[in-house]
């Protein structure tokens, strides 16, 4: 009796402690954020994302400047680490980090708060698996990890090739960005946006989960049915995977060919528009309005 009496005893006062110092803890978190929101953007950033960034250039001038204190704040409160002897910079980061964050410009809150490493490699990498040595088979190909561009661990570490990433960059409206393809897989971990297998049921956390999983479910289906057929498509066939894959192909596809999505799925254009509050097709065209091009049709 006594024992359930110190217990509940001690229940209340950590309560009552946490009342107590919840205003302090809330005001504490709010100086933070406009300490980080004052804090200066370096003055070279903002060039470095013209040069080595050109997928950026559509954004307003307010936009740039939310994506960089997004930027800053991604390289500075997560842990990278330059992996076979890559010396990682900060233009390096950066890169990374703004294509990173041009995902979640528009989404609430803090950018993929459930990331905590960024690795990099230099070039293609193959992972590291874990594996009983009594199985293992080194004549058969199938079973040899094969290398690869990106990985997203689903346990708050992406692992890239700083190669893929730069190349990426280089072209904005290819469709293959490594950056967007493997933080879209931490965005479908963080809001359960595709299955994550068969134990569990299948609930994406958006405001329509229904409507998410079965519009996202239909255009799955479109797409490998356009694979099996070999009909033209403006994914790359790697999105017939899985529906998993399908989403981080057709992120990809969505910022930086936009237009040619919404031609060919609208459905899907109209769900990654409302996901990520964005419509890049709508900004491309008015870019193009600027700068004198008419060839583009939505």
């Amino acid at each position: 009796m006594d024992e359930l009496l110190i217990g509940i005893g001690s229940a209340l006062l950590l309560a009552a402690g946490f009342f107590v110092l919840r205003p302090l803890l809330l005001s504490m978190a709010q100086n933070d954020a406009r300490r980080q929101a004052a804090r200066p953007i370096p003055a070279q950033w903002s060039s470095l994302l013209d040069t080595a960034a050109p997928a950026m250039r559509h954004l307003s001038d307010e936009q740039r400047t939310l994506l960089l204190r997004a930027s800053g704040e991604l390289i500075g409160t997560r842990h990278w680490e330059g992996c076979q002897g890559l010396v990682l910079t900060e233009e390096m980061q950066l890169i990374i980090a703004a294509h990173a964050c041009l995902l979640t410009l528009a989404i609430p809150g803090e950018p993929f708060p459930g990331l905590r490493e960024i690795l990099v490699y230099p070039a293609t990498f193959v992972p590291r698996t874990v594996r009983d040595p009594r199985k293992w088979v080194w004549t058969n190909e199938r079973d040899r990890p094969l290398p690869e561009l990106g990985e997203s661990w689903g346990n708050g570490i992406i692992v890239i090739s700083w190669d893929a990433v730069s190349e990426g960059a280089r072209d904005p409206s290819d469709g293959h960005n490594v950056v967007l393809h493997e933080f879209a897989h931490e965005l479908a971990y963080e809001y359960d946006l595709t299955p994550a297998g068969v134990d569990r049921a299948w609930k994406p956390r958006v405001e329509n989960p229904d409507h998410w999983s079965s519009t996202l479910q239909r255009a799955y289906e479109r797409l490998d049915a356009k694979v099996a057929a070999h009909a033209a498509t403006v994914m790359s066939e790697y999105g017939a995977t899985d529906i998993a894959e399908f989403f981080a192909v057709a992120t990809e596809v969505f910022f930086e060919r936009p237009e040619e999505l919404d031609h060919e799925d609208p459905e899907l254009y109209d769900l990654l528009c409302t996901f990520y509050r964005q419509d890049p097709a709508k900004h491309l065209m008015k870019l193009d309005s600027a700068s004198g091009l008419t060839g583009r049709k939505r």
